[in-house]
């Protein structure tokens, strides 16, 4: 973990937790990678 994004783990897990009993699901999928790679890997294999 990065230590400048340790200041935002308690307010995410809040946000997790809130959609999860929102939409009543009982497990979440976390991506490995954030929004911006998982664009450039779509890109890339689309172009091959």
């Amino acid at each position: 973990m990065n230590p400048d994004r340790a200041d935002v783990i308690v307010l995410a897990t809040k946000i997790y937790l809130f959609a999860m009993k929102w939409s009543g699901a009982k497990h979440i999928y976390v991506p490995k990678i954030g929004l911006s790679d998982g664009i450039i890997k779509a890109m890339y294999y689309d172009s091959i």
